[in-house]
């Protein structure tokens, strides 16, 4: 791990609770244009910041500020603003512009999501923050398998198969942005894994525990979604040279023999998720398993190791429970209420996700007309204004707070080692050595080009 200066901080002195104070839910009208912007420029600040204060066990005052001052419900509606315009505008978008002079402003929105779900992931660690959620609880929870699903059609569609050095020298500008827009979604989707599983250890935090059950294991069908992704193993993949990669920090890298040794973070969390929704008193009222789920739970029970339960002890009680699952015991598993009343009762009032569906209401027949407008603010076209607007957007992306976030700091763009020589023309990527960077040039040219006419 790089070593983290006590001092380094994203935001100036005053500008936390300004910041906080002025978040908002967006309105997918609005995205792209200067307002837009610098909220997105602040989010990124306070999602980095928080991060650094986690990872630095210093005093975490975003996590609290956003908390006491009741905002940590914007970031769900910031996610679920953002996936509609991507499911909905994107796609108008780059039909009516097939091939763009740059992709950097249609990438800036796609982070924006990333940002949000990256600062929830950070905040929701904490039972309060699952406590300021309150209504909103049910729309996050939602969203957030709705990820995990999407990993899933990721991972069939090949994503866990890299791109040869051939395929990306020879990208397109629109195949680039369609490789990046996936990459976006994987790291949303794996921070997704940690939500699902703070919403599921505190689902009662809120008061909507009844509502969140039904959506986990009626809905949804949670147990089964993560049972299969453990099966997956989508923390892991090899290269084009069959060298093994794993995925931390939002990117691929080599391993290292402690990486090797120790049980991936999201695979503690989807093992941990999982212990919790097989174990919860109210399984037996919400969830029936039947020889499909038993076959699938039974299968995860090898897996169980060893050397996991010394890393996780908790994990005993899942074997214990997956032990007695595969010689059939059921009267035993559904008898597990410890105090708690198998069946709690009809739920009168049931708390429904409402906010993806307000959203879709926004852009309801008004699709085409939306991303006709919101093009303009995407072709940057080397004017002050826009040069000022991409400045401030990549400092923002490579300050040293950003690299701070990073385990082991910078990564060669080429063979993803630790690098300390920035581009010196778009000072966006960052190399070992010469010979990488020579070697990378060919597949880096169009993008530095596009980004130093920008600050030029």
């Amino acid at each position: 791990m790089v070593e983290k200066d006590a001092q380094l901080s994203a935001l100036d002195i005053g500008e936390l609770d300004l910041f906080v104070e002025s978040m908002a839910p967006s309105q997918i009208l609005s995205i792209g244009n200067q307002a837009w912007v610098d909220w997105h420029i602040r989010l990124q600040k306070l999602n980095q910041q928080a991060v650094l204060e986690a990872q630095s066990m210093m005093e975490e005052l975003t996590k609290e500020t956003i908390i006491s001052s009741g905002k940590l419900p914007v970031l769900v509606y910031e996610a679920i603003c953002i996936q509609v315009w991507r499911i909905k505008i994107y796609p108008h978008i780059l039909k009516l512009q097939p091939a763009p002079a740059n992709t950097f402003g249609i990438y800036m929105v796609l982070y924006h999501e990333a940002a949000a779900v990256g600062l929830l992931e950070t905040v929701l660690f904490h039972e309060d923050g699952a406590q300021c959620l309150s209504e909103v609880m049910v729309d996050l929870l939602q969203y957030a398998v709705e990820q995990l699903t999407t990993l899933l059609a990721l991972i069939n569609k090949g994503y866990l198969t890299p791109p040869t050095t051939k395929e990306l020298e020879c990208e397109t500008a629109i195949e680039e942005l369609e490789r990046q827009k996936s990459d976006l979604q994987f790291d949303i989707s794996m921070r997704s894994i940690s939500i699902v599983r703070y919403l599921t250890e505190h689902m009662e935090a809120a008061g909507t525990g009844a509502s969140v059950a039904t959506n986990l294991y009626k809905t949804n069908d949670v147990p089964s979604l993560l049972s299969h992704l453990l099966q997956l193993e989508p923390w892991r993949r090899t290269d084009e040279k069959g060298h093994l990669q794993m995925f931390n920090f939002g990117r691929w890298s080599k391993p290292n023999s402690e990486d090797l040794f120790q049980m991936h973070r999201s695979e503690v969390q989807l093992w941990l998720c999982l212990r919790q929704l097989l174990l919860e008193p109210r399984l037996p009222h919400y969830y029936t398993i039947d020889d499909c789920r038993r076959s699938t739970f039974c299968r995860l029970q090898a897996r169980i190791s060893e050397p996991m339960l010394d890393q996780i002890p908790p994990l005993t009680e899942l074997k214990m429970f997956l032990c007695r699952l595969s010689v059939g015991d059921y009267s035993s598993l559904h008898n597990r209420t410890n105090g708690v009343s198998p069946n709690p009762g009809c739920t009168l009032i049931e708390v429904v996700p409402q906010i993806k569906n307000a959203y879709l209401k926004q852009v309801h027949k008004r699709t085409k007309s939306i991303a006709k407008e919101q093009l303009q603010y995407f072709n940057m076209d080397g004017s002050e204004e826009t040069r000022n607007m991409a400045k401030k957007l990549l400092e923002s992306y490579t300050s040293d707070v950003a690299l701070a976030m990073d385990s082991g700091g910078a990564k060669c763009a080429r063979c993803g080692e630790k690098a300390s020589k920035k581009c010196s023309r778009c000072k966006s990527e960052w190399y070992c050595g010469r010979e990488c960077q020579v070697q990378q040039w060919a597949k880096h040219k169009e993008l530095c080009d596009q980004l130093s006419k920008l600050l030029i």
